[in-house]
């Protein structure tokens, strides 16, 4: 965990080793989210980028097969459930 610094314009710098792990690139748009004590930066997903991801699945019950097995591994990640 690095340590930074909050400007005057409550602006910080991601440092370079985050912003090359989490591919930060300059015009990227992050999601901002935060409690008390934590507050958290993540990528924006583009629904372009998307496109096309699903092209193996030939029919809608098999999407609805892969996303509810993918629904399922999300849930088992005790970090992602909402407190």
């Amino acid at each position: 965990m690095e340590k930074v610094k909050v400007t005057r314009k409550f602006q910080v710098t991601i440092p370079k080793e985050v912003r090359e792990r989490a591919s930060v690139r300059v015009g990227d748009e992050l999601l901002v989210s935060g409690t008390e004590r934590k507050i958290v930066l993540e990528k924006s997903v583009d629904l372009e980028e998307l496109a096309g991801c699903w092209a193996h699945i030939e029919s809608t019950e098999e999407f609805m097969k892969a996303s509810r097995e993918l629904w399922r591994t999300w849930r088992s990640k005790p970090y992602l459930t909402q407190t």
